[in-house]
């Protein structure tokens, strides 16, 4: 008798999930927020009128902030798990302490968003540090989860002489380049301008965000490329 094939999801579902949810979730959430007269009306990316923490503080945005958000916590957790077994599978390394520790980053950096999504719209000053370390411990260990995947996936390219992984590779190592210049000349102007940097933090909070989801897209379109996929098997009873 012929057995169905396991159902299968493709890897890419998940990473382009994990980059459109937050995009998402933000940006209605700052509909909502602005329709509720909460924060001003404008492009938070170049008026640097808003924080992304500000487009979910009070209610009725704060609830539909709050459950996108989780989602994406929990789901950018699957999706590093994901990278680290596909990795594995897809052929030898050179850097295995690096694929270990990968879907442990992921872990801890879905944890430090989750505690951030909770404290976020809660008054007092320990809900304002929780707030504070874990979108910053989100962001960073992201950060480095994403260099990793890039190294590893980088090395699977030489000895498949796959031009196209070396390129996917290569766009994501441009990516993260940026999103580094980024961080950094936001550090510089912080240092340089003092109190002033204030009026151009958020669009930096937005752009640094945007950037960071949007490595999950290149890596959708190097999964969909590879037909990589997330396969359920159950234990077979006996006849």
């Amino acid at each position: 008798m012929n057995q169905s094939p396991p159902p299968a999801v493709p890897l890419s579902t998940i990473a382009f999930a994990a980059a459109l949810l937050p995009f998402v979730t933000t940006h209605v959430s700052y509909w909502l927020a602005a329709t509720f007269g909460h924060v001003d009306w404008c492009i938070p990316y170049w008026d640097s009128c808003t924080s992304i923490s500000a487009t979910g503080r009070q209610l009725p945005e704060k609830l539909w902030f709050k459950a996108g958000m989780v989602a994406t916590a929990l789901l950018t957790a699957l999706l590093w798990w994901c990278a680290a077994r596909w990795r594995r599978l897809a052929g030898p390394t050179r850097y295995p302490r690096r694929l270990a520790v990968l879907p442990l980053l992921g872990a801890v950096a879905a944890l430090a968003l989750l505690i951030y999504t909770l404290a976020l719209g809660e008054a007092g000053a320990a809900y304002q540090e929780l707030r504070r370390s874990g979108v910053a411990l989100s962001f960073a260990l992201t950060f480095i989860g994403q260099v990793l995947l890039t190294q590893l996936v980088g090395e699977l390219a030489a000895p498949r002489e796959d031009a196209s992984l070396a390129r996917a590779a290569q766009q994501q190592l441009w990516l993260l380049l940026l999103l580094l210049g980024l961080g950094v000349l936001s550090l510089v102007l912080d240092a340089v301008l003092g109190p002033g940097y204030e009026r151009y933090e958020d669009a930096f909070e937005w752009w640094l965000a945007l950037l960071l989801n949007g490595y999950f897209l290149l890596l959708a379109r190097l999964w969909q490329r590879e037909g990589a996929r997330l396969v359920l098997v159950t234990g077979q009873g006996s006849a």
